[in-house]
């Protein structure tokens, strides 16, 4: 009984590096409790990832900024080169660091979005870092199914104002290993999975007087996320440590905000005209009961209408048929724009 056809996922997407971040962009995600989470290491062909019931805790934005609007513009000279900033103030003491931006490139040879380097002032002085071998942390064009190995290898500045040098090498192995659907408190959307691990050796020099006292340690962490064609950071990530092949998630965070959207089933309609709507989740049919006649619209994650109905005060309920729906989350909003109830159910 739908007005339209809607359906996700049916062929795997491409992503390439305009669909990563760039100048101005400004990107909210969630963070997720960790014990939520469920299993999030499977995966397939046209897979279906459900995240829906995952716990939010705390909001944060991700902003980037052309090279140009950065205390750093005439160290990373690129019109393809972004900045973030990553802290006001790091250490403490007589090591205090301000302005931390990390840097990313958007490079056509080899045709990838690049880790590029990093900036901070240290008394009022900004100091550069570069990665001599570039970290491609994307490489394009990103598909289904995919598998590529780069090295890296970045060194913060050597200068007499910081006695202490810190270098990571290493090298990356990215495998896009399935595509589908993934649904988060944000909505459902159309996706890549790919999982990327870093291989690392971290090491550190200080001097002390004439005393340079050189130490290393492995740094090997591991990231699965899901990446969508409008994101531009994963639409879902959780990250973590590999420490022994056991890998130990330390955060997890999707792209957007939890939408505020009744889910409970019932909503004050205004006065006595209570509105309900159940089962929640459903497989087949959804029923709403109202106690007057009222418009209902079916949409569906991204706010684009699928079907228009009236409903009829003489009718017992309204059945909405979703047999044919993808699973994912859709919203339904009944009655007049003036006394709206907005339910968002799932779709499995």
């Amino acid at each position: 009984m739908l007005a339209g056809t809607f359906t996700f996922a049916q062929s795997p997407i491409t992503i390439g590096n305009s669909n990563m971040p760039g100048s101005g962009d400004t990107l909210r995600y969630t963070d997720i409790q960790l014990s939520s989470l469920g299993n999030y290491t499977q995966t397939g062909v046209n897979f279906t990832w459900n995240f829906y019931n995952v716990i939010s805790t705390t909001e944060g934005v991700r902003s980037f900024k052309s090279s140009f609007q950065t205390p750093y513009a005439l160290f990373f000279l690129s019109l393809n080169e972004y900045g973030e900033k990553i802290a006001d103030t790091l250490g403490a003491g007589p090591f205090v660091m301000t302005k931390y931006y990390n840097f990313y490139k958007k490079q056509t040879s080899p045709n990838a979005f690049i880790a590029d380097g990093a900036g901070i002032t240290f008394s009022n002085v900004p100091l550069p870092s570069y990665y001599s071998d570039k970290d491609e942390l994307y490489n394009f064009p990103m598909s289904y199914p995919k598998y590529d190995s780069t090295s890296f290898r970045f060194s913060t500045i050597a200068t007499t104002l910081i006695p202490v040098r810190y270098t990571k090498t290493g090298y990356r192995a990215t495998r896009v290993d399935g595509w589908g659907t993934v649904t988060t408190p944000f909505g459902t959307a159309n996706c890549l999975r790919l999982v990327t691990t870093q291989y690392a050796m971290d090491s550190i020099k200080t001097s002390l007087g004439p005393l340079v006292i050189p130490f290393g340690f492995p740094n090997f962490q591991r990231s699965y996320q899901w990446f969508t064609t409008t994101s531009k950071i994963p639409f879902l990530e959780v990250t973590g440590t590999l420490v022994g092949g056991i890998f130990t998630p330390t955060l997890a965070r999707y792209r957007g905000y939890e939408i505020p959207v009744n889910t409970t089933g019932l909503n004050d309609f205004g006065g006595d005209r209570a509105v309900m709507l159940y089962p929640n989740p459903v497989k087949d049919q959804v029923r709403i009961q109202m106690q007057e006649s009222a418009p209902v619209s079916l949409y569906d994650a991204q706010g684009r209408l699928i079907q228009v109905d009236q409903f009829e005060s003489k009718q017992e309920n309204y059945v909405l048929d979703v047999s044919a729906l993808a699973p994912g989350i859709y919203f339904i909003k009944a009655g007049s724009p003036d006394k709206q109830s907005n339910f968002k159910f799932i779709k499995q």
